[in-house]
């Protein structure tokens, strides 16, 4: 019980300080309810695993590899240095999943620390994902102060976002890193900020990171966030129309593609697809029918990819639906995709009416982030299941955007509006 009693003092004193820090913030007055409801669906997540399934699971199988190569660290440091820099392992496994082993690396220090004691390192695995969600979350609000309520619906409380990014998983890792490189890019391109050096160097450390552990969320996210920095920078030198700026973004988005598969033949556009064909036929091959998403005839070729895109881009934003249900956590999603699609036709069909932000550039990449990621999770992973949970990439920008430009919402917001 001592374990618990260091860590609490210790977890206390780092919520204390960051909250003390942050409380005169835009989003001050939502730190604690935000942060307690993080740390209490990471343990959440852990008993629903353990309870209803047996202690099967990513959580617990991660949980054990990160016990064994913890204990390195103290048993046989040698080993672990060998492990952590030059991926050397006997595990059979492990040494054809390098996105499993990046991310053991992390989970086995934070294991370490946390006295190889699961609930702990869970605490810490929130603590950590809130910390990035909460930060990007402030960076939007100082550059848009109207969209606070969005913003703290959106990242900070919608359950799914907050379930599925919490907890020992990857996703806890992945997220706030993502987060943090995408504010940082929103507060040097909106609020025009001088490029600080450890702030640049700590992103490009977060791009590593997502790119070894969940290399299609980095793949999307750094070249929409490249493609969106080179044309807002052209549009200030040159007075450019939204139309010319929308444009100027996808040829740079294609230039761009072009370049890497030129630069790196294993992101060239046909073994690109071979790869998500593969994932797709592995996921068919381990999942039962009725969790599965239903492609026609598809094959690793441009052609057929695009015939199932509009397949693809449904699923990915709204399946599973409510009567697809066949769990808890289907019943839940099916729940709120439910909502969604019925929010998305609304906002569709009065987007007139809509006063949300009109720059047409930065709403068309979050579009097209959106909507790309999601196509791409659910041809690579077709179960609803997981995909559940791996959309987890893009649904809090999904929601904020659905929340930002509908009207009734915004009415809402504007009749209850008080100070965080």
């Amino acid at each position: 019980m001592y374990q618990w009693g260091i860590h609490l003092i210790l977890i206390s004193l780092i919520c204390f300080f960051y909250y003390k820090n942050t409380r005169n913030t835009a989003l001050g007055g939502v730190f604690l309810p935000a942060l307690l409801q993080k740390l209490i669906s990471g343990i959440c997540l852990g008993f629903v695993f353990l309870k209803f399934y047996n202690g099967t699971g990513d959580t617990f199988s991660f949980f054990e590899y990160a016990v064994k190569y913890s204990k390195m660290i103290s048993n046989d440091p040698y080993g672990f240095i060998e492990f952590f820099f030059e991926n050397v392992t006997d595990d059979k496994f492990l040494t054809s999943q390098p996105r499993v082993v990046a991310f053991i690396k992390i989970a086995s220090l934070i294991t370490f620390i946390s006295f190889n004691n699961y609930w702990i390192a869970t605490v810490y695995f929130s603590l950590i994902s809130f910390s990035g969600f909460f930060y990007f979350a402030n960076k939007v609000v100082s550059a848009l102060p109207e969209s606070k309520w969005h913003i703290a619906v959106a990242f900070l409380f919608f359950p799914s976002v907050v379930f599925w990014s919490s907890g020992f998983i990857k996703e806890s890792i992945v997220m706030p890193a993502m987060l943090i490189i995408t504010g940082n890019f929103f507060s040097w391109l909106y609020e025009k900020r001088s490029i600080n050096f450890l702030s640049a160097i700590f992103t490009v450390l977060m791009c590593g990171l997502v790119f070894f552990i969940k290399f299609y969320y980095a793949v999307v996210l750094i070249s929409v966030l490249i493609a969106l920095g080179i044309t807002q920078y052209l549009s200030r030198r040159v007075v450019l129309k939204s139309s010319m700026q929308v444009t100027a973004f996808f040829i740079l988005l294609f230039i761009l593609f072009i370049a890497v598969s030129f630069l790196n033949p294993y992101l060239s556009i046909n073994t690109f697809l071979q790869s998500v064909y593969q994932n797709n036929v592995a996921t068919v091959l381990l999942s039962s029918d009725e969790k599965l998403i239903h492609f026609y005839s598809l094959r690793p070729a441009i052609s057929s990819f695009l015939i199932n895109l509009p397949i693809a881009i449904f699923a990915g934003l709204f399946r599973p639906l409510i009567f697809e249900a066949r769990n808890v956590f289907m019943i839940i999603t099916g729940i709120e995709n439910t909502c969604l699609v019925i929010l998305t036709f609304y906002v569709f069909f009065n987007l007139k009416r809509s006063k949300g932000n009109t720059d047409i550039l930065l709403v068309t990449s979050g579009t097209f982030y959106i909507v790309l990621l999601a196509s791409l999770l659910a041809f690579s992973s077709p179960n609803l299941g997981t995909l559940a949970r791996y959309k987890i990439g893009f649904l809090p920008f999904f929601i904020f955007l659905l929340l930002w430009y509908s009207p009734p919402i915004g009415k809402i917001v504007h009749r209850f509006k008080k100070p965080l």
